[in-house]
Order: C-alpha cells, then sequence, then structure tokens
C-alpha cells in the first residue's frame, strides 16, 4: 500500500513539474503602450516576448466591444518583437488581446490594457509583471 502512495506522489510531482514549465512559455514581458498606462494616442503597438513566438491573433477593443481595425494579419515566422503602426486612437480605455503560439507548440492567449487620454505624455515600452493571468490551450 505505501508504494502505490509513493508512486502515485512520484507522479503528482512529475505532473506539477511539467505544468509549471508549459507557464514560462509564451510569456509578454513589456508593451508599448505599457499595461495599466495612461497615453496620448500611440503611433504604434508593440510587444516584446521572452523567446521567439508566432502571433497568431492580435485584437484592439476600445471600450467594451469597439474592435478597432490595425491591420493584423497573422504573422508566420517566429520574432521576440511586433510591432504595429495604429491609427489615432480615441480618448478611454482600450483592451489589447493576443495569442501567440510558442516554439513547444503551446499556444498562450492574454491581454492587457491601457488608456488613451489627450493630456497624458507618450508611450513608453513598459516591462510586465509576471504575475498576470495566463490561458494555456
Amino acid at each position: 500500500m505505501k508504494l502505490m502512495m509513493i508512486r502515485s506522489m512520484a507522479v503528482a510531482l512529475l505532473l506539477s513539474g511539467l505544468i509549471g514549465q508549459a507557464f514560462a512559455h509564451g510569456t509578454l514581458i513589456a508593451s508599448m503602450p505599457g499595461n495599466g498606462s495612461e497615453v496620448s494616442s500611440p503611433e504604434a503597438l508593440t510587444l516584446t516576448f521572452n523567446e521567439p513566438v508566432r502571433l497568431l491573433r492580435l485584437t484592439l477593443v476600445h471600450g467594451a466591444a469597439h474592435e478597432m481595425d490595425i491591420g493584423f494579419e497573422a504573422v508566420t515566422t517566429a520574432s521576440a518583437e511586433f510591432s504595429f503602426e495604429l491609427p489615432a486612437l480615441m480618448s478611454g480605455a482600450h483592451t489589447v488581446n493576443w495569442t501567440i503560439i510558442g516554439p513547444d507548440g503551446h499556444t498562450v492567449s492574454d491581454s492587457f490594457g491601457f488608456t488613451v487620454n489627450p493630456n497624458a505624455s507618450g508611450a513608453q515600452m513598459q516591462q510586465h509583471s509576471h504575475g498576470a493571468e495566463h490561458h494555456h490551450h
């Protein structure tokens, strides 16, 4: 009976180790505008990842549901940084939703937000903290 318990604990540890590794992949480490920042209308949206990834999906949503056309097309070549020119953005809250696929084949989806205020300063590259929620598929 004891042997069975030890074996199942070993399997549980192995699984938690694998799950822990999966969360390390494809992390957004910086962006412009930064997460939670208040900026005047940014000229570009830049995403920087911790490793070369392929960007499968990118949307910019103003307010609750107004999806903006930023001319995004799925990127087939892996890169650690992606930048897109932006049209003039309206004041208010914006949400960036992204989905990537890393070299390990895991897809990761996440989002971050920023606020456009004409009186605010220009957008800067800003580090992301790693406490953000990540959704793995």
